[in-house]
C-alpha cells in the first residue's frame, strides 16, 4: 500500500523511491489519458463530426491521449522525463483554463492531484537519469 507522503515527498535520494516515484507519474498520465479519452467521446456527442471545431477538438484530445499514453509508458520505464513534462505542461494549462472558466468541480480536483503526482513523476524520472543514490554506496560496504 502506498502512503500519501509517498506520493506528495517521495524520497528521490534512494533508487526505490525515484523509481516509486516515476511509476506514479506514469500511472498518473495513463489516468489522464482515460480522461482524455472521455473528453473525446463527450466532445463528438456534443460538438459533432462536421463541425470545424469539433474535429478540431478531436484531434487535440487524441494528441493530448496519446502524449499521455507515451509519457505514462516511458515513465514506468524509469524514463521519459522530458515528455512527461510536455505533459506535465499541458496538463497545467488544463488547470489554469478550468481556473480562468471558473468551472471549479471534481474534475478541477482530480486534475490539481494528477499535475502533483505527475510532477513528483517528472521529478523521479530527472533522479534516476542523474543516477547518483545513497543507496548504492551503502551497497559497496556490505
Amino acid at each position: 500500500m502506498v502512503s500519501l507522503g509517498s506520493i506528495w515527498n517521495p524520497d528521490l535520494s534512494t533508487r526505490m523511491g525515484a523509481e516509486s516515484a516515476a511509476d506514479m507519474g506514469g500511472l498518473a498520465c495513463f489516468f489522464y489519458a482515460a480522461l482524455s479519452g472521455i473528453g473525446m467521446a463527450i466532445s463528438a456527442g456534443s460538438l459533432g463530426y462536421d463541425s470545424a471545431i469539433g474535429i478540431a477538438s478531436l484531434a487535440i484530445l487524441a494528441v493530448q491521449a496519446v502524449l499521455a499514453i507515451a509519457a505514462g509508458l516511458r515513465l514506468r520505464a524509469g524514463k521519459g522525463a522530458f515528455l512527461a513534462s510536455a505533459v506535465f505542461a499541458i496538463m497545467v494549462l488544463e488547470v489554469t483554463g478550468k481556473l480562468i472558466g471558473l468551472a471549479i468541480g471534481v474534475g478541477l480536483i482530480f486534475n490539481v492531484i494528477l499535475l502533483i503526482i505527475t510532477l513528483q513523476g517528472v521529478r523521479g524520472a530527472f533522479a534516476l537519469r542523474k543516477g547518483d543514490f545513497d543507496d548504492e554506496d551503502a551497497e559497496a560496504f556490505a
